[in-house]
This record gives C-alpha cells, structure tokens and sequence, in this order.
C-alpha cells in the first residue's frame, strides 16, 4: 500500500475510533472493524488494480512504439514501390519504342525482301544452264506467294543470300559444263561449253565439227553456231583440261 493511501486512511481510523469512544458499547466494534477489512480490502484492489494498469500500460507503450516502427517501414516500402512502379513505367515506355521501331524495320525489310524474291524468280530463267540445275533447290525453296507467305524473315533471307553468293561466284570465274546439245532434228551430240563467268559462252563438240557462242539474252541464253571458233575453243578446253601448256587463245566476244 502507498504513502497516499495510508494518509488516506488516517482519517477513517481517526473516525472510526471516535465512533467507538462516543457510542461506548452501543457501537458494536465487531462492526467497525468490518468497516475498516472492507475498507482495506478496496484499497488493496484499487492499488492492484493500479499495478495491473501500469503493466498494461507499460507494454501499450512497447506496442505502440512497434507497431509506429512498422508503419515507418511499411510507409518507406510504399515510397520505394511507387519509385519503382514510376521506374517500371519509364522502362516500359522505353520498350514499347524500341518494340515499334523493330516492328517498322521488319516491315521495311520484309518489302525489300519480298521484291529480291520476285526479282529472282525473275531472273533464274535468264541464269547459264548448269548454274540454273545447281540453284534448283534454293529456288524451290523461296515462296510461291511472297505477299503471302508465313516464313520467317531468317528463313526467307537464308535462300536469297545463298542464290546471290553462288551466282557471283559463277561469274568471277571460268567454268567448263560437259553436256548434250541437238544440231538438227534427231541428231545429238556430246559437247563441252565454256562459259566467262555471266558474260558469255563457247561451245565445241566432242568431234570437233561444231561450235558455237552464247550470250544472255532478254529471255535465256541465246546460241549462234560459228564452225570458225572450232579450233580456239578445243585449244582453250585442253589448256583447261590440262592437256596443252598455257597459251594465250583467240576468242572473239561479242556482248549486246
């Protein structure tokens, strides 16, 4: 029990003792002192009372200063989010630019693309023979329908380039082709042509009675028989085929 409750009680004791000495025996002092035990009593319950509050208050405080720190976190969490939802956004902003620049390129491309195909196809019926045999494949593989067509641009290019390379590597060299050509109706015969990269072409037979030259032509390759070339183009395939010495041989070109 506190100091203040004991003065508090001072005051009673004093009453109830004075109640004892005026009423004398008249005053039951069993009375009195039950007065006094309930007094007691109350005022131990209120100072434990007070003790319990203080406890509970005590540990408010603690959960106060918690749950004050946790909102001081969860507040600074929220600002960080929103610093990087504004980050995100900007980010996003930045991709989707770059994803329409991408887009506008591929298109861009895939119209140049579909006009290298058509061009092409084009031009496979006015490529050398041989040179149109070995593109075969690659040709078949570029797309019937080019506006149409569900191929990727990796896919559609891979052909084109493969075209475009073989063709300019057939016309920076010398190429000897071993083939059949018909003289007149019936009458076939093995021949050996030459052709000067895309530029022209020589022909000689295995008999040494024909030949001829060709030259690219608006709709293919076209072949003028000329008997007079007979000796040099023999001369130059054996040189080819390693069975004279290197010598400079006469071929006449004519290029429209």
């Amino acid at each position: 029990m506190t100091v203040s409750r004991i003065a508090k009680m001072l005051p009673l004791v004093g009453g109830v003792a004075m109640s004892v000495a005026l009423n004398g025996a008249d005053a039951p002092l069993d009375e009195s002192v039950s007065i006094l035990q309930q007094w007691v009593e109350t005022e131990r319950q209120i100072s434990q009372s007070e003790s319990t509050w203080e406890a509970d208050r005590a540990s408010m405080e603690g959960l106060i200063e918690i749950y004050t720190q946790e909102l001081a976190d969860l507040e600074e969490m929220i600002e960080s989010a929103e610093k990087d939802t504004s980050e995100a956004e900007v980010l996003r902003a930045s991709l989707l630019e770059q994803d329409a620049q991408v887009k506008g390129l591929e298109n861009k491309l895939l119209g140049s693309l579909m006009n290298a195909e058509i061009a092409l196809k084009g031009l496979e019926t006015l490529l050398p023979q041989p040179l149109q045999e070995e593109l075969s494949p690659l040709f078949g593989s570029l797309p019937e329908n080019p506006n149409d067509s569900k191929l990727a641009i990796g896919q559609r290019i891979q052909p084109l380039v493969a075209i475009l390379t073989q063709v300019q590597k057939f016309n920076q060299v010398v190429t000897v082709v071993e083939g059949f050509r018909e003289f007149s109706e019936g009458h076939t015969v093995q021949t050996e042509t030459v052709y000067f990269g895309l530029g022209a072409a020589f022909y000689v037979d295995e008999t040494n009675e024909n030949a001829g030259i060709g030259i690219p032509g608006p709709d293919g390759w076209e072949w003028k028989a000329d008997n007079s070339l007979i000796q040099n183009i023999r001369t130059f395939v054996d040189i080819y085929r390693g069975k004279q010495q290197a010598r400079y041989v006469d071929i006449p070109v004519t290029l429209k």
